[in-house]
């Protein structure tokens, strides 16, 4: 689990994954620059199956299901080791600096090449829960192999440990933006552009996330009339709490998030200024510094609950909220914009889903003015969600 001292400054660990050919490797070296100008200490996890692969434990020797479940298991083990030493080596060895750990692929990739019930069989054997392991890091960011999109560049001689075909390719793709569903900060960075422009996307995706001024893509949001729950794809569901805080000043937001499932948690505090550019930054927080955070709920407001179910959908990272509480019954999608070359950005709306109406600026639709009190009693719904405002 990623927490640090409020005295030290907290190191943001964000996972570079994607399918064969995607670009990781080769952006790290640009990542770490550019990071790097803005003042951060840049620390870089490489990927763990590729180096055992290329020092002797290669997984195109083996024929058996057993041998690449326990193979698997070990970039397991490994991989949660690298991080936990380079974690505690760099918070202990400069305390005092902002700092950024790029993983090059995180423990939920191993889902992606393994049977569902291999996965959870060692999960189980070693007390570990999904929900943590996924939303251990700040960010996910989901590099889409060339296979899909840019198959001219699709080339397995900068990584002597690839196997797959681009047909191969594709399919792991899938199954890892698959894995990492759930994730509260899952970005997807397609292949639309040349290689220099996905990889700038990708640095503009990062500076958003550590908070710091960068061109910032809005979220499409819309008011959803029906969902077509049976013919959802694989998705994952969390339920989410959150409370806002009293403020320090009329320019910043901050609230505190319990996210998770079945029992399992992980919370969240984040500051949001709107002073100029907006920024927002966010941070791991314990179980208890959350309820002791709890009762400086800002006055006037209560808590927001709601479930969150998260799918693709062509290409498309669709997150779908199902209000609780005095909003029962509101629902709301919300996805960013796809564009490709010449076309107006808009949202592929998926066929299973009715929407009424788009809410992305609609200010009665915000969750901070949604958290506040004074509102109509939640019989007022039977009009319809707009009844409550």
């Amino acid at each position: 689990m990623f927490t640090a001292s409020p005295l030290i400054e907290p190191v943001y660990t964000i996972v570079l994954t994607g399918g064969p050919c995607s670009g990781k490797s080769s952006s790290l070296a640009y990542l770490t620059e550019k990071l790097s100008d803005y003042g951060l200490m840049v620390f870089v996890i490489p990927e763990t199956a590729t180096l055992i692969t290329n020092n002797g434990i290669d997984r195109r020797k083996m024929d058996r299901p057993k041998q690449v479940a326990m193979y698997e298991e070990a970039i397991l083990d490994m991989q949660l080791s690298f991080e936990e030493t380079y974690l505690r080596a760099v918070m202990q060895i400069f305390p005092e600096r902002k700092k950024v750990l790029l993983l090059d692929r995180g423990v939920m990739d191993i889902k992606a090449f393994m049977p569902h019930d291999d996965f959870k069989g060692i999960l189980k054997r070693k007390g570990l829960s999904e929900v943590r392991l996924r939303d251990r890091y700040h960010a996910v960011i989901h590099l889409v192999t060339a296979a899909e999109g840019a198959r001219e560049y699709y080339t397995g001689e900068n990584n002597s440990a690839r196997i797959e075909t681009a047909e191969e390719a594709v399919l792991i793709d899938r199954k890892i933006r698959e894995s990492w569903l759930g994730h509260p900060r899952f970005r997807i960075i397609d292949n639309r552009t040349d290689f220099q422009g996905k990889i700038r996307r990708t640095f503009s995706t990062i500076l958003q996330i550590l908070g710091m001024p960068a061109p910032r893509e809005t979220k499409e949001r819309y008011l959803v009339a029906r969902v077509g729950d049976h013919l959802l794809p694989t998705h994952q569901t969390v339920e989410i709490e959150q409370i806002y805080l009293r403020p320090k000043n009329r320019d910043e937001e901050i609230r505190i998030k319990r996210r998770g499932r079945d029992g399992s948690y992980l919370y969240f505090l984040t500051r949001t200024r709107t002073a100029g550019a907006r920024i927002e930054e966010e941070e791991l927080i314990t179980e208890a510094h959350y309820v002791s955070l709890a009762r400086l709920r800002e006055p006037g407001t209560e808590v927001l609950a709601k479930e969150r179910s998260s799918f693709l959908w062509n290409d498309q990272h669709i997150e779908i909220d199902r209000y609780k509480g005095r909003y029962d019954g509101l629902t709301v999608l919300e996805a960013e914009p796809f564009d490709t070359a010449g076309e107006e950005k808009t949202i592929r709306l998926p066929p299973f889903i009715t929407v009424q109406k788009n809410i992305t600026h609609n200010a009665r639709y915000s969750e901070r003015r949604m958290a506040m009190k004074k509102r109509k009693s939640k019989d007022a719904f039977g009009a319809g969600p707009d009844a409550l405002f």
